[in-house]
């Protein structure tokens, strides 16, 4: 699951999405701030012990 769909609204804000969640959807001022918001969101919603620190 590391495909995700970054894009830029017409406000300059960063949105990322994934096909394979409906529903996550993250938003930030820089491409890095949207991605991280994604990657925590996922990892709160899926936790699994091993895959936490990657």
């Amino acid at each position: 699951m590391k495909e995700f769909t970054i894009s830029q609204d017409e406000s300059g804000i960063w949105i990322v999405t994934n096909d394979k969640l409906p529903g996550f959807i993250a938003k930030g001022k820089t491409q890095k701030e949207a991605l991280d918001k994604m990657i925590a969101a996922v990892r709160m919603y899926f936790p699994c012990g091993e895959c936490k620190d990657k």
